[in-house]
């Protein structure tokens, strides 16, 4: 339906008067006559009784003015609620995000976003790797940040931050006191890893076998990097972790980082989108925010 000839429609009924309508919208009477009669062609009524001075509403008309004022005001509440989108004064922004990124980075960078758009409801969905793809896929949020590249041809991928992964022992194992070790010592010693889909436990295989440690001696396989630390702490093994994981276990030396002799271990985190798919003005944003590495909080390197 036409909601132009609504206007216009109501303004009449409001007035009763069609000059005065016409003026208001720099229109001719002519013009605004033709609008009213193609309503009334439509429906097949009388919308008007046509006096000399004004116009009333006939009983068509009066049921016409009613349910059109309330289109109306639908339509004006839509355009102000798009309004407030742009504006970002509303709306809401769904993130997804891998395990180390949820829990270590990204509540940076969204407590960055609250403080721009205050007015707009976040949401932080968190899982391994494989998990976030496909619900990213699957359309549960916009945009996601991950530890690994993905490989999916209907993902698109962009660095955002770097990250540093590193080898810890709890203090009372025998490497806690030594400042490296070899690759065959770390072949050799229990290992405890991430599950499979894990993208931290990925990128230290892929890095891993790059340097020449192609088996691990994995002695426990656990779904998130608390559980990890608290097994290394009881002596069940030792691990690799983002340093931003392990950050506060280092400084309080309820942990000890040893190196790897001739392995570095480094990696991307990792924006990941779904080509050609619409994004909220929020989305959007916080896009633009995880390109630009504003709330950068990369660690500190720890002795």
């Amino acid at each position: 339906m036409d909601l132009i000839k609504l206007r216009t429609f109501c303004s009449i009924a409001r007035k009763g008067n069609f000059s005065a309508v016409a003026e208001e919208l720099y229109m001719s009477q002519s013009a605004v006559s033709q609008q009213i009669q193609a309503l009334e062609r439509r429906f097949g009524v009388t919308l008007f009784d046509r006096g000399n001075k004004r116009v009333t509403l006939t009983e068509p008309g009066r049921i016409l003015y009613e349910k059109a004022q309330k289109m109306l005001e639908l339509e004006d509440e839509i355009g102000h609620e798009l309004d407030d989108l742009r504006g970002l004064k509303g709306g809401e922004l769904h993130v997804g995000a891998s395990t180390t990124v949820g829990n270590y980075l990204m509540p940076f960078y969204l407590g960055e976003f609250k403080q721009l758009y205050p007015d707009v409801k976040v949401s932080l969905t968190v899982g391994n790797t494989r998990i976030i793809e496909e619900q990213l896929l699957d359309g549960m949020f916009a945009l996601g940040v991950v530890e690994h590249e993905v490989q999916n041809p209907f993902l698109t991928s962009m660095p955002v931050e770097r990250d540093e992964l590193v080898l810890f022992v709890a203090p009372a194992h025998r490497w806690a006191e030594v400042k490296m070790i070899t690759k065959r010592e770390l072949i050799e010693e229990p290992f405890i890893t991430r599950e499979p889909g894990s993208g931290t436990r990925e990128v230290i295989e892929q890095t891993l076998k790059k340097a020449g440690v192609t088996e691990l001696n994995v002695a426990l396989e656990l779904g998130n990097s608390s559980a990890i630390k608290t097994a290394v702490e009881a002596g069940l093994g030792v691990s690799i972790l983002s340093r931003r994981a392990v950050h506060a276990q280092l400084q309080s030396k309820l942990l000890k980082q040893v190196a790897i002799k001739g392995v570095t271990l480094e990696r991307d985190f990792y924006l990941i989108l779904v080509a050609d798919r619409y994004m909220s003005p929020a989305s959007v944003e916080f896009k633009e925010l995880l390109e630009s590495g504003e709330p950068s909080m990369l660690l500190p390197k720890i002795a």
